[in-house]
């Protein structure tokens, strides 16, 4: 009697085992082929160019190498499909926030990570917006100071400002610095802080046609005068893109997200975790040390300048404000001490990498294989600490372009399908889209640039 009894419990264990399979293998079969038809057949969205790119809240602020938000609405859109799960949304190089942006679109929950206090700022004025922080007031209120507000002293100094900006331009940023103090929400802040933070990018004698801090002809030197219309003009922009991201998005969902932001960097994040939700991580990591890519602390250090701390996210140190240099010396790659044990590690976890390695060698190419060794060995690691952080199921979009260093191409998609295979996922498919515009020629003094992206797209088991 109990032996037979104890049968019947091990045999219901198995069948839902085996329907488990099967479900999963139907699944899996679904986002197959969902994937192979956006390989095939690509949506002209994904090369649209211009303003309507990047529409509403995406385009609040001219972040390097923004994703293309439809690109990644869809790859979310097909993982939903194919899941039918509770899903949350995971970016661990959240940048200005595209893919949270797409996440909050479908009401789904989202965690975004970014060493850049730059990057979370924008996060948290975009969630603000999302969780409905009137700025129209706030802008209200600030223009209202604008008018009366008549001093001239300089409320910011920092190494080299004169070269950035002249005394009578620090002058009216310091007037719009004080008004935008005064709107007593928080939330609001962050969202007028972003208009000041395009304000300055437009405004500083820093060349806008590059990310990184090159001074302008003095002849194209924006007059100081001009600092307080460019800000009314940013922030016109600014509301409607609010006004349109509610009317077109908020009004029409079922629910609000929860929003996380954390300003650190990912290898050291704490990243809350729930094995009955499916983790959907969709993000673009740097293509290499942000030194010789594409420099975002340098982007981002004249405008960090400005922002009071109270209102920084939550993490920022003073140490990345330190100087133009210090943030992206923090980031991936950002510094080549014991690059050979990194190497050592890299050429067991990938052979993409030894292949690039052995390359570089015969090369002679030692320092280029140093700077590889190392912001692969991060990007490892960083991916490593993502994965030990949540151990439930997930499926994983990444998004990379394959630069070259010492004039050879490095792999990193290779490479990073080797990361994720080594840390137990498997590939499904990947999603090739040629860039359709740069705003930098094919080749610069570091050798050809990237011209094509490719999004690995990979599924882990609980």
């Amino acid at each position: 009697m109990n032996i037979r009894f104890a049968k019947a419990p091990l045999l219901s264990i198995c069948l839902n085992s085996a329907k488990k399979a099967m479900i999963n293998r139907a699944a899996r079969t679904r986002l197959n082929s969902r994937i192979q038809q956006l390989t095939l057949n690509p949506p002209s969205s994904w090369s649209t160019v211009g303003a309507e790119a990047r529409p509403s809240l995406h385009g609040l602020l001219r972040y390097p190498a923004m994703m293309v938000p439809k690109m990644q609405g869809d790859i979310i859109d097909a993982v939903l499909d194919s899941t039918g799960a509770s899903c949350r949304v995971l970016d661990p190089f959240v940048g200005s926030g595209t893919t949270m942006t797409e996440a909050a679109i479908r009401g789904l929950d989202f965690t975004g990570i970014d060493i850049n206090p730059l990057a979370a700022l924008v996060c948290e004025a975009k969630a603000a917006v999302d969780a409905g922080a009137d700025v129209q007031v706030a802008a209200e209120i600030v223009i209202r100071y604008l008018r009366t507000d008549i001093r001239e002293t300089i409320d910011v100094e920092f190494d080299n400002r004169l070269k950035w900006f002249s005394d009578e331009a620090a002058i009216y940023l310091s007037r719009l610095r004080r008004a935008i103090e005064l709107v007593p929400d928080q939330p609001s802040r962050k969202v007028l802080w972003t208009a000041f933070s395009e304000t300055v990018r437009k405004s500083s004698n820093s060349r806008t046609s590059t990310y990184k801090l090159h001074i302008r002809e003095e002849s194209d030197f924006i007059k100081a005068d001009r600092v307080l219309p460019i800000f009314e003009d940013v922030l016109r922009e600014t509301l409607r893109r609010v006004e349109r991201y509610r009317r077109e998005h908020v009004s029409t969902r079922s629910r609000r997200p929860k929003v996380e932001i954390i300003c650190c960097d990912v290898r050291r994040a704490s990243i809350a975790s729930d094995l009955r939700t499916h983790e959907i991580l969709v993000t673009s990591p740097p293509y290499g040390d942000n030194q010789t890519t594409i420099p975002y602390g340098q982007f981002s250090y004249l405008a960090l300048q400005w922002i009071p701390n109270r209102d920084l996210p939550v993490g920022a140190t003073p140490e990345h404000l330190a100087n133009t240099h210090a943030l992206d010396s923090a980031s991936l790659g950002g510094s080549k001490l014991d690059a050979l044990e990194k190497h050592s590690v890299m050429a067991m976890v990938s052979p993409s990498f030894l292949t690039f390695s052995e390359a570089a060698i015969k090369a002679r190419k030692e320092d280029a294989l140093r700077k590889v060794a190392t912001f692969s060995y991060d990007f490892f690691e960083a991916l490593s600490h993502v994965r030990s952080q949540s151990r439930g199921s997930a499926h994983w979009a990444i998004t990379t372009g394959n630069r070259t260093s010492g004039g050879i191409k490095v792999p990193l998609d290779a490479i990073s399908r080797d990361i994720v295979e080594f840390l137990g996922g498997t590939p499904i498919g990947s999603l090739q889209r040629r860039l359709p515009s740069k705003r930098m020629p094919s080749r610069n003094s570091m050798g050809e640039m990237i011209t094509a992206e490719t999004t690995l797209v990979a599924e882990f088991g609980q």
